[in-house]
């Protein structure tokens, strides 16, 4: 035989056996591509399923606290979903540069995953001045009666004026006639609790679909600690009559209140009376009874809002082109602007009533301005580690 020919089977032979090798070597190569995109996939599964179970422990023991601040106790391999969670708090008596934040860190298994969420919360505060106008059960705005909004953080009321963010809001009805102008939203949590007249206009949206906006009362325990330490009696000055018995505050002409804490059971300004607030002072007053500001009386009259906040039992009244700027609070009371009043700031209480042209300037920049706790909590910070 041509020996030719014989090296010419044995090359053909080994290109055959190489041939097979590579294919095989290939093969192996895929399956273990296969086998490792598999193994992660199973990884991933399991790692999304730890995280899904660890955040709801994150959020258990969130609505534990919910329930009670005081809970600190965690959980500790709590199954769930074929996979378990462990939770750990630290608060301030671990950790006394938290303050009132609360860690909560939850851990979960579920198979070869493993994943940990750690929220951050704090006592939420509560923000009574979110509105223009806040009414509990009804806010009532009728015959050329307008609101609008400014920024005394920003700007004088003319250079910040807009004619939305003067919101007006409800848990229960909220009418709006007859020429009556709204510079914002109208919104209500009670369906149907929107009444708007075609008389009237309203920059922002109509709505009956909002959250429930609680009002928390002010404890008795503020009111106690603001007549043993009121400043009735040494921060006064001017023309005024106090009655350091009843705690009743009358004025009929010029009278300023400096920088303190007042506790008074009435407050009346007669006609043209002039209650000052010095520039860059903070006047806090807790009220029992009513406030009534007569004709063309003035209170802290092209001041900042925020530099007087009112906090009251009773009611309010805004008569004959008086004109107010502050914040008032009175979830218990009512307030009642009439007859070209002017007031800048914002209004809680149970039932507002602005009627005949009256006037309201909402200060956007009370929105932030928190007053107490709501009893929740609320996440500030999120992450999973």
């Amino acid at each position: 035989m041509d020996k030719r020919i014989d090296n010419q089977n044995g090359n053909a032979l080994l290109i055959t056996i190489s041939l097979i090798l590579m294919l095989t070597l290939a093969g192996i190569m895929a399956v273990n591509t296969s086998v490792t995109d598999i193994d992660l996939s199973f990884h991933k599964i399991h790692s999304e399923k730890a995280f899904y179970i660890a955040e709801a422990g994150a959020k258990r023991a969130l609505a534990e606290l919910k329930n009670d601040q005081t809970w600190n106790s965690g959980f500790y391999r709590v199954v769930l979903n074929g996979g378990a969670y462990s939770v750990q708090l630290e608060d301030s008596s671990s950790n006394s540069l938290l303050g009132d934040t609360i860690v909560i860190s939850s851990t979960a298994f579920e198979r070869e995953g493993k994943a940990t969420v750690e929220l951050m919360v704090i006592p939420e505060k509560a923000r009574p001045f979110r509105h223009a106008m806040f009414g509990d059960d009804l806010v009532d705005i009728r015959n050329s009666m307008n609101t609008d909004s400014y920024n005394s953080d920003s700007g004088t009321y003319a250079g910040t004026k807009d004619t939305l963010g003067g919101d007006v809001g409800s848990n229960g009805n909220i009418i709006v006639k007859n020429g009556a102008s709204v510079g914002g939203d109208v919104g209500t949590s009670t369906t149907g609790g929107a009444s708007v007249n075609g008389g009237a206009t309203v920059y922002g949206d109509i709505y009956d679909d909002g959250e429930v906006q609680e009002l928390p009362e002010i404890p008795q325990s503020e009111y106690d600690w603001a007549e043993a330490n009121n400043d009735a009696l040494t921060n006064i000055s001017g023309s005024y009559s106090y009655n350091s018995s009843t705690n009743a505050f009358t004025s009929s002409g010029t009278v300023t209140l400096t920088e303190g804490t007042y506790f008074f059971s009435s407050i009346t300004l007669k006609n043209s009376a002039d209650l000052l607030i010095p520039a860059g002072d903070q006047v806090t007053i807790y009220i029992t009874g009513d406030i009534e500001l007569k004709h063309a009386s003035e209170v802290n009259a092209g001041g900042d809002p925020a530099g007087l906040v009112i906090f009251s039992q009773g009611d309010f009244v805004l008569k004959n082109s008086g004109e107010i700027s502050a914040a008032f609070y009175s979830p218990e009371g009512s307030a009642d602007l009439r007859n070209s009043g002017e007031y800048f700031g914002s209004i809680t209480a149970k039932d507002i009533v602005a009627h005949n042209s009256a006037k309201f300037h909402y200060d956007r920049s009370l929105g932030e301005y928190s007053a107490g706790e709501t009893g929740d909590m609320e996440i500030v910070a999120w992450k999973e580690l």
